[in-house]
């Protein structure tokens, strides 16, 4: 009796076990099922990879280079006025040691560039390399509207006219080309998480006053800067490239570097042409 009676709370155990697994296996295929309902569509999913590689440093890289070929190499058949204000090395280099020196440097800076992208993504080269036209369009979208506002703004201001004298085309992109390579390198990428990290750091400020302030005082450095670059003084063209450089950033702080530099070559190109 005992026997039969441990057995048949045997049975019950065992038939108790596989209920519990199967409601247990049940449960996983619905959550499952849940996850696969909630998960995006592969358009949307495809958005989130763009927007999230587009703004890691690999994707910075891969988009700096191309401005850096073209202003690099453009300094060598544009005038001397064609080079950025903050770049001091290009005329070092070419000063120093001459264009064969200067070509063999700036070739070896990109292909370098290109092996560290390649070593650190390990394979995904080609991939990262096909966010360059949505990166390119981002970029001509933001740099067109922002060009827009700043040249109605200039011929509200009545300050439309040729920033460059007798000025070819192709000065106008290679001084563009070196507007955002250089200019958001120095503003963008080193001055503002430096003075954030040295207001967040040393005056153990609060982050979001820190970044605020940091936006403010690089934005107003990006605006001096072309005036202690010889461009005459002028309220008005200050307060618009103080606005701008608070637009690039927002931007690089949104977007990336690479976004935040091609937007600032297309917005310069943009109102550089339509200067003329």
């Amino acid at each position: 009796m005992h026997a039969g009676f441990l057995a048949t709370l045997g049975g019950r155990a065992d038939t108790a076990a596989v209920v519990a697994r199967a409601g247990h296996a049940g449960g996983e295929r619905d959550a499952t099922a849940g996850r696969q309902t909630r998960a995006s569509p592969p358009r949307f999913q495809w958005i989130r990879s763009y927007l999230r590689s587009s703004r890691r440093p690999e994707g910075a890289a891969l988009a700096a280079l191309p401005l850096l070929l073209i202003y690099g190499y453009g300094l060598l058949i544009a005038s001397p006025a064609a080079r950025s204000g903050v770049d001091g090395v290009s005329s070092a280099l070419l000063g120093l040691f001459g264009v064969r020196v200067y070509i063999t440097v700036l070739g070896a800076l990109a292909a370098t560039m290109l092996l560290a992208v390649g070593l650190r993504l390990r394979g995904r080269l080609g991939g990262h390399a096909l966010l360059a036209a949505p990166m390119a369009l981002e970029s001509t979208l933001y740099g067109l509207f922002l060009g827009t506002v700043i040249l109605d703004v200039m011929a509200w201001q009545g300050l439309m006219g040729p920033l460059l004298v007798d000025a070819s085309f192709v000065e106008h992109v290679v001084m563009s080309a070196g507007a955002g390579l250089c200019e958001e390198t120095v503003f963008r990428l080193l001055l503002l998480p430096g003075t954030a990290l040295l207001l967040t750091r040393g005056l153990a400020m609060p982050r979001p006053l820190a970044w605020a302030l940091a936006i403010a005082a690089t934005s107003l450095a990006f605006a001096g800067a072309h005036h202690l670059g010889g461009e005459p003084w002028d309220r008005f063209a200050f307060i618009y490239r103080a606005l701008a450089g608070v637009v690039f950033a927002a931007l690089y702080l949104a977007r990336g570097f690479g976004v935040a530099a091609w937007t600032h070559a297309v917005y310069d190109l943009y109102v550089l042409s339509g200067q003329t």
